[in-house]
């Protein structure tokens, strides 16, 4: 059987596949996030909670669609596993407002990904960099498809994430091609060069939200903050996310790496200025 999604930890699972186990089909009956929103006014939408509603779910990307590169998983084996059988009676508040914000992102909550692409090529940080290290949007994350091919376009190197099977990351170069990878992803092919992450100049990141201090949620199973630990402290990390998801406050523990940097649909922040 194909494995599209996250794999299984007790009940609960977030894998970058566009699919979620236990999630509701649509924010109808999405809960408040029961965190402070920061709210923009620049698009007019309103805060994140109980009262958002759309019709549907979004359905799993198909082969023939954009691909999905770098995904984070939780799995029964890895160390966030193993301390949430540690301490299960303890509140996880991280995976319920993943599961809500994800229930937004699948009902069509989504940032404009060609206003994306502009911020984030404007950004000095990108302008300069010529080896820059994403990902592939999946249905519920920002698509950045258009932002791969005008970096590729701009002669800068382009490195994408391997799955690792210890759920790490490697990075291999973008040469246009992607092949299935583990569990469900797309990724450069073996015959793509490896590039350790530490040569990229900027790094874009998934995320799920961010807060005033550029703590980052991500999918939950640390990926990104394993391999953000071989980059230089100050190498710009960006995050593109909706207004909406620009939040008051995210849960973070001391392994957690920063964003840097904001690119929303309607403004560029950087956290320190929130």
């Amino acid at each position: 059987m194909a494995v599209t999604g996250g794999t299984v930890t007790s009940s609960d699972v977030v894998g970058r596949s566009g699919s979620e186990q236990n999630a509701p089909g649509s924010a109808a009956g999405a809960a408040s996030l029961g965190v402070p929103v920061r709210s923009t006014g620049h698009l007019g939408t309103p805060p994140l909670d109980a009262s958002s509603s759309a019709g549907g779910s979004a359905a799993g990307r198909s082969s023939a669609g954009p691909s999905s590169v770098g995904a984070t998983f939780i799995t029964a084996s890895s160390p966030e596993a193993s301390a949430a059988g540690a301490a299960e009676e303890r509140p996880r508040p991280k995976i319920a407002l993943r599961r809500r914000l994800l229930a937004l992102r699948r009902a069509g909550v989504l940032p404009d990904p060609a206003v994306l692409t502009e911020r984030v090529l404007a950004l000095p940080e990108v302008a300069r960099a010529t080896c820059v290290a994403a990902y592939v949007g999946m249905t519920d994350e920002p698509d950045t498809t258009e932002l791969l091919a005008r970096l590729r376009a701009r002669g800068v190197r382009v490195l994408l994430p391997v799955v690792r099977a210890d759920l790490d990351l490697d990075f291999r170069e973008f040469g246009g091609t992607l092949v299935p990878g583990a569990m469900g992803t797309r990724e450069p092919p073996p015959s793509a060069t490896h590039v350790e992450l530490g040569e990229a100049d900027v790094i874009i990141v998934p995320a799920l939200a961010a807060d005033e201090t550029g703590n980052r949620l991500g999918r939950g199973g640390g990926s990104y903050d394993r391999a953000l630990t071989r980059t230089a402290p100050a190498t710009p990390v960006i995050a593109l996310l909706h207004d909406r998801e620009i939040l008051g406050d995210v849960p973070a523990e001391a392994h957690d790496r920063r964003v840097t940097i904001i690119v929303t649909q309607s403004r560029t922040v950087r956290p320190a200025s929130l």
